[in-house]
């Protein structure tokens, strides 16, 4: 039904550039306002080979004295590493002394950014750490530059949802999936982060496109090669950018469980499969992940331990045990912020008395939908029965009036998505199913996975928000359906729909003013980067023989992993170190005596000059 739609026009090709320039202003709109928080900072650290706390940095930082140590005495490790990470025959005794901009930024070995990427992300990402780092070799780094690859990728993302949704749904189908994706909260927010989830979508988008043409298998021999060559690639560099795409290859498998019938096709999937799954196993065996299991495991103890005793005050944020009410709880708004008819609903909704009037008024509107013969009255009266209902709702409901209503007409919307289904040909029913399973099993994944560690630790969307573009694919099908439905259901859907969008756009409000509980809530709004700031006034200060002091606060050690070699935090130092020039010879020295500011001494007379206060603008890292 939805399939035949007409072919690219000009008018197509101006509707997508509008769509594109919709999408770059929405990301490009205040990109670099405000400062970067704790995971970005590990970002931009990797990125060039140093480990945030410095313990590839040691030389830099201190000098080492050897102390003999009674080694029996020393507690054992509850792990083999294949490293020694710590001696236990001698002391290492670490003295701080000074250090230059030249000297912090001495060259790396492939080891030093093996390390970093182990110890400050558990070895997760090297494939986007590798894109990156060369980015910012080309253009500067810069917090600006480090968010713009994810920017690009996120218009990937768009341009790539138009051709999925065209090629096997018509191209009136593509346009408003892209449409959704340039606009989508989700996808705007993640793409101002120096993170790897746009580059992730992108690449388990790209997979799965790859995937259902060679389930199809309409492509010639040629063509089909260049398909496997391509979905290996993508799968395999996906899983490097991020390991819970194998819940992607997951849902892939299911699927091709589902519709595959050749046993050929079988065999050149497990083998896809295979090659593709090897380039992650090399890199935990011989790269950067070889702690990463260990780690899992580790953190996965602790967050349990954390959700046990600790659940509402520890170093994570709230971790619930995963009991049925708690995983419903957190996983609730993950589907529903799926849908952007519902987008936000769960934040701000109040009232168990109006959830329950929402939705049987939405169950009452599905059933005047499909009932309209049945009932003995005047055709034009049962027509504003549906408006009658919406409206004794509004007036009954204690607060937020307008968006319980939309839930009610959402819950009607999403009713009629069996009716896509059952419309569509047989063969675009298989690809329907394809969109549900991906939009669903990611999410499904995360619960499992929660209930097995005994935590909600990581029931977050940005986990599954690979989902994303193919609940939007369903969601362009239902607003096309809408369309053949009696005139009172077009205007209740069409209408309270798109009151919607005001509500989504007082979202990316909140988000563009810092204030979003959903990406990174921070009371107050963070400042622009303060590390930058500090970097750019230390140049502008700095003459020969000054030296420039950086606070020393304490560091949590909360595994193995993050031990240091100082009993202090160096990271405000390594942050500034990383916006000055590489080859200044600044003198630079900790100043363990405080914990909050940088400050510049004076090589005469030894006046000091306040560069900048760190306290409550470090984000994440307090």
């Amino acid at each position: 039904m939805f399939s035949d739609q007409p072919r690219e026009t000009l008018r197509t090709w101006l509707i997508l550039v509008v769509i594109l320039c919709v999408g770059i202003t929405l990301r490009l709109y205040h990109l670099d306002k405000y400062s970067i928080f704790f995971d970005e900072k590990s970002t931009m650290v990797i990125s060039q080979g140093i480990v945030l706390e410095g313990a590839n940095q040691k030389d830099v930082f201190s000098t080492l004295r050897l102390e003999s140590s009674d080694f029996w005495k020393s507690p054992s490790l509850d792990y083999k590493p294949n490293l020694v990470l710590r001696s236990f025959t001698y002391n290492e005794i670490y003295t701080p002394k000074t250090f230059t901009p030249a000297e912090f930024w001495s060259p790396k070995t492939l080891k030093d950014y093996f390390e970093a990427n182990n110890r400050s992300d558990i070895g997760n990402s090297p494939f986007y750490y590798l894109l990156l780092h060369y980015w910012l070799e080309i253009f500067g780094l810069s917090d600006f530059s480090a968010r713009a690859l994810s920017v690009l990728f996120s218009m990937a993302i768009i341009v790539l949802t138009y051709f999925f949704a065209r090629r096997f749904f018509g191209v009136n189908t593509g346009l408003i999936s892209a449409g959704i994706v340039a606009i989508e909260p989700f996808f705007v927010a993640y793409s101002q982060q120096a993170r790897n989830y746009s580059l992730t979508f992108f690449l388990t988008l790209l997979a799965t496109y790859l995937f259902l043409q060679i389930i199809e298998g309409k492509a010639n021999k040629r063509n089909t090669l260049l398909l496997y060559i391509g979905y290996i690639l993508s799968a395999g560099l996906g899983l490097l950018s991020h390991f819970l795409v194998i819940s992607v290859l997951m849902a892939h498998a299911i699927y091709a469980v589902l519709f595959l019938r050749s046993w050929k096709g079988w065999i050149a999937m497990g083998v896809s499969a295979a090659i593709a799954l090897s380039g992650v196993t090399l890199w935990m065996l011989y790269g950067g992940g070889q702690y990463t299991l260990y780690t899992l495991n580790y953190q996965a103890d602790l967050y349990k331990r954390m959700a046990e005793t600790r659940p509402y005050n520890n170093p994570f944020g709230i971790i619930l045990p995963a009991t049925i009410k708690n995983v419903f709880h957190e996983s609730l708004p993950i589907f529903t912020d799926l849908v952007i008819f519902t987008h936000g609903m769960t934040d701000n909704l109040e009232g168990k008395k109006n959830v329950i009037l929402a939705v049987v008024i939405g169950v009452l509107l599905i059933v005047l939908s499909r009932s309209k013969k049945r009932f003995s009255l005047p055709e034009r009266l049962v027509s504003y029965l549906p408006f009658l209902v919406l409206l004794t709702g509004f007036a009954i409901y204690s607060n937020h009036r307008l968006q319980f209503t939309i839930v009610s007409v959402a819950i009607l919307a999403l009713s009629y998505l069996p009716d896509v289904f059952i419309k569509e040909t047989s063969a675009q029913r298989k690809r329907l199913w394809l969109l549900l399973l991906m939009a669903l099993f990611p999410t499904i994944f995360l619960i499992i996975m929660a209930f097995r560690g005994g935590h909600t630790h990581g029931l977050t969307q940005r986990y599954s928000g690979f989902s994303f573009p193919y609940m939007i694919m369903l969601l362009s099908l239902l607003l096309q359906y809408f369309w053949t439905l009696r005139i009172e259901l077009k205007i209740i859907l069409y209408v309270f729909l798109t009151a919607q969008l005001y509500f989504v756009a007082l979202k990316m409000k909140d988000f563009y003013r810092d204030k979003s509980p959903k990406y990174g809530y921070y009371d107050p709004a963070r400042v622009p980067n303060p590390y930058y700031a500090a970097a750019k006034k230390i140049e502008a200060t700095y003459q020969p023989g000054d030296t420039v002091f950086y606070p020393a606060p304490r560091y949590e050690i909360l595994s193995e992993m993050d031990r240091t070699f100082l009993p202090y935090s160096i990271q405000d130092a390594q942050l500034t170190n990383l916006y000055l020039p590489k080859k200044a010879q600044y003198i630079q020295a900790m100043d363990i005596y405080q914990v909050d500011k940088i400050w510049l001494k004076k090589g005469e007379g030894g006046q000091s000059v306040d560069i900048m206060n760190l306290r409550g603008l470090r984000y994440g890292s307090q």
